[in-house]
């Protein structure tokens, strides 16, 4: 009997030694996993911001390549050494290779030998990881839309010029899908009434020429210009297109000024044009800034009708009813008074707001003659307006608005610039600037279009 019970004893100590040698197994095999898991973390996500940062330089014109920059980046996140991998030019030490499996996409490779230490007992020295990280360049829609007004003549516009050819340069490689477009604008914008470039692919060389065919004269009709960025020949509608599958698209608006000049409708004759109202000012004051309104006087301020024949020159101070100045009856004007000026203009919109008085109330919309210290702050106030209603009608749209202004503080009124970006929007704006820019000399303006131009890059990648 005590031989069997020894026996017994005897036999569990040898089950108990293989039962604990198994379980010592499981657990280094558990705590080597959890190595190896940790190592295939880290390299995966080193291919990931490797990847990403390719795409994000696919186009930049200002590299060696896409694929060095993706390599270079994977060493510096995941160094030969980290979590124990074998260190450099040892064998297994982490590699990288990147390669451009399609001109819009990254494909970053990672590979390094975890090292083993309980797994050794049972013979396994190393364990080989890899990663595979993949990046996009999305497709991109941009509208340029450049103050080309008479304030910008000489160095301004030389470095405007600069600075937009220099943009077009980083989007170069990618032009064959992105699409580019400008809207130059001073009193008008665009080219009869359309982009001076429609938005496209293979934009670069028609863009540069038409970049350098601009010339500095006129007012700053800014308004006009960022309403054209929707219309024809402007950006892709994608009202119904699903939030994922949508073309990102951009604007980056550049001013000197404030706005000076407004688009609008109005009757002369019983008859409707599309007319032009912009202030010129005296001794250089032209800006639609408060300090201005008293050196505006009735010939500074004009209307240019983008039809009509003869029709150019009505002077915008007449609002009467639009009616013809012969006549009886309902079709007898208001205005009856003779004199060297066409007479009896009717503008659009005085038909939802009335100008208002400098003593206070407002002015009947069909008042023969409103005087220009009323009219001139109105029109002004309209031209800001109409420009930020433009605005955030397109970034409503989720397109999204760089606003540059050249000028000194006293000559660029940064929170405007702020509300046409969107840095604001509908109102509320971000407490750090992201979308505004303002260049205190020319020499800025290069730098400026060049960050935004990267800026721009880093969003198109997934």
């Amino acid at each position: 009997m005590n031989k069997i019970v020894g026996n017994q004893r005897g036999a569990f100590v040898v089950i108990f030694a293989i039962a604990l040698l198994v379980l010592l197994g499981f657990v280094a095999l558990g705590i080597e996993a959890g190595r190896w898991y940790l190592v295939r973390a880290e390299l995966s996500k080193s291919v990931d911001a490797a990847s990403l940062a390719g795409a994000k330089n696919i186009s930049n014109p200002f590299v060696v390549s896409a694929t060095q920059i993706a390599e270079e980046f994977g060493r510096e996140n995941f160094q030969a050494g980290y979590l124990g991998t074998p260190g450099l030019d040892s064998p297994g030490t982490v590699s990288f290779t990147a390669t451009k499996p399609e001109p819009d996409k990254i494909r970053v490779t990672g590979n390094v030998n975890a090292t083993a230490t309980l797994a050794r007992l049972f013979g396994v020295d190393t364990i080989p990881v890899a990663a595979v990280g993949m990046a996009q360049r999305k497709e991109v829609e941009i509208m340029l839309i450049l103050d080309r007004s008479g304030s910008m003549a000489g160095s301004k516009m030389t470095a405007l010029k600069n600075a937009a050819r220099g943009f077009l340069d980083f989007f170069a490689d990618t032009q064959n899908k992105d699409k580019v477009g400008l809207i130059s604008f001073s009193t008008t914008a665009g080219v009869n009434g359309a982009p001076d470039r429609a938005l496209g692919i293979n934009f670069v060389a028609p863009m540069k020429a038409a970049i350098n065919s601009m010339n500095a004269d006129g007012a700053t009709n800014a308004e006009n210009a960022i309403g054209m960025a929707d219309g024809t020949g402007g950006f892709t509608d994608q009202t119904r297109v699903p939030g994922d599958r949508r073309i990102q698209q951009f604007v980056v608006f550049f001013s000197d000024g404030m706005p000076t000049a407004l688009t609008h409708r109005f009757k002369y004759n019983n008859a409707n044009y599309d007319g032009v109202v912009y202030g010129v000012g005296s001794s250089g004051r032209s800006n639609c800034r408060t300090s201005d309104y008293p050196y505006m006087s009735v010939a500074d301020v004009l209307v240019r009708p983008t039809g009509g024949g003869n029709h150019q020159g009505v002077n915008p101070a007449t609002t009467g009813d639009g009616k013809a100045t012969s006549g009886s009856g309902t079709n007898r004007t208001v205005c009856t008074s003779g004199g060297s000026r066409y007479l009896n203009t009717k503008w659009n919109l005085f038909e939802t707001t009335r100008v208002p008085r400098a003593g206070g109330g407002t002015w009947p919309a069909e008042q023969c003659s409103i005087p220009m210290g009323d009219l001139v702050p109105y029109f002004c106030g309209k031209a800001r307006q109409m420009a930020l209603d433009n605005a955030q009608a397109l970034k409503s749209k989720h397109i999204k608005i760089y606003a540059v202004g050249l000028g000194s503080e006293s000559e660029i009124d940064r929170n405007y610039l702020r509300n046409i970006s969107s840095d604001c929007n509908n109102g509320t704006c971000q407490p750090i600037d992201n979308f505004t820019y303002r260049a205190n000399t020319a020499a800025e303006l290069l730098p400026i279009f060049n960050a935004i131009a990267k800026d721009i890059k880093l969003r198109l990648v997934y």
